[in-house]
């Protein structure tokens, strides 16, 4: 990936798969303490290993060209796999009584890549602006509003994909809506 040095470290740091898996901590520890904690090292396990593995090794085997999922096409049956493991970690905290905010994150998530899945049939949303944009939501749901003031880092992400040429303005733009959208879905569904 080649572009300014900060554009590809803000796209590292705010890649999906290490938001889905340090979020949750944070939500799950701030909500539930020690016990929300370790249901959220469970879920965050449960959901981000399907999608990676995958990942993983289609970029292994030469079927990928980057972790990124630069090419539209690579996208769908990658956000299948990671949408298997969302929803069966949607299910793990429901049964075994996470914290409301937990499942608000985890139904946040499971809704946001059902919808990234179809988008991605025909337009390359920006998954990166979609994830950055959910966790404020679903950090938001658990910390309350003083969180927003980290929408700066989410523009950084969001910037950076632009700066890198990963997407157009209107590819960030539509995930960054996405992401917002099914923040505020899950929230309504969790009560």
């Amino acid at each position: 990936m080649s572009g300014p040095r900060w554009a590809r470290w803000a796209s590292e740091a705010g890649a999906p798969a290490v938001l889905a898996a340090v979020v949750p901590l944070v939500v799950g520890a701030s909500a539930g303490g020690w016990r929300g904690l370790g249901l959220a090292v469970l879920a965050a396990v449960v959901a981000v290993a399907p999608g990676l593995a995958l990942v993983l090794h289609l970029v292994r085997t030469g079927r990928v060209v980057g972790h990124h999922l630069p090419r539209r096409g690579d996208r769908p049956r990658v956000l299948a796999a990671a949408l298997v493991g969302v929803v069966a970690a949607v299910g793990l905290v429901v049964a075994l009584g996470a914290p409301r905010e937990l499942v608000v994150l985890m139904t946040s998530t499971a809704v946001l890549l059902g919808l990234l899945a179809v988008a991605s049939l025909r337009w390359k949303v920006s998954l990166h602006a979609a994830t950055a944009t959910a966790s404020l939501v679903a950090v938001e749901s658990a910390l309350g509003p003083w969180v927003l003031l980290g929408a700066p880092l989410v523009a950084l992400v969001c910037w950076s994909r632009l700066a890198l040429s990963a997407h157009t303005r209107g590819q960030v733009v539509a995930g960054g809506l996405t992401g917002l959208g099914a923040g505020l879905v899950a929230l309504l569904v969790a009560g």
